[in-house]
């Protein structure tokens, strides 16, 4: 998520904002198994969109069959690194 998350950074997340809406935010998902940080939005057709904002990343969507192996861990309210 460079240049808006760094390796190392500390994240305080809102485990109660475990749903995806249209207006997405950065949420720690587990996908298949998986744990990502990444951008999530809700699609108007129901499909959810993954974005990164390392450029080294394409953007995902996840099909509707699909679904059922992404979990909402919970929406990234503040980010922070240390200063040392």
């Amino acid at each position: 998520m460079e240049p808006t998350i760094y390796s190392g950074d500390s994240l305080v997340i809102d485990k109660t904002k475990n749903t995806v809406t249209s207006d997405g935010g950065i949420y720690v998902i587990n996908y298949d198994g998986e744990l990502f940080v990444k951008r999530v939005q809700k699609q108007l057709d129901g499909l959810v969109a993954i974005t990164s904002d390392n450029k080294n990343y394409q953007p995902m969507t996840i099909p509707l069959e699909g679904l059922s192996k992404l979990k909402i861990i919970g929406r990234v309210v503040w980010s922070g690194h240390p200063m040392i």
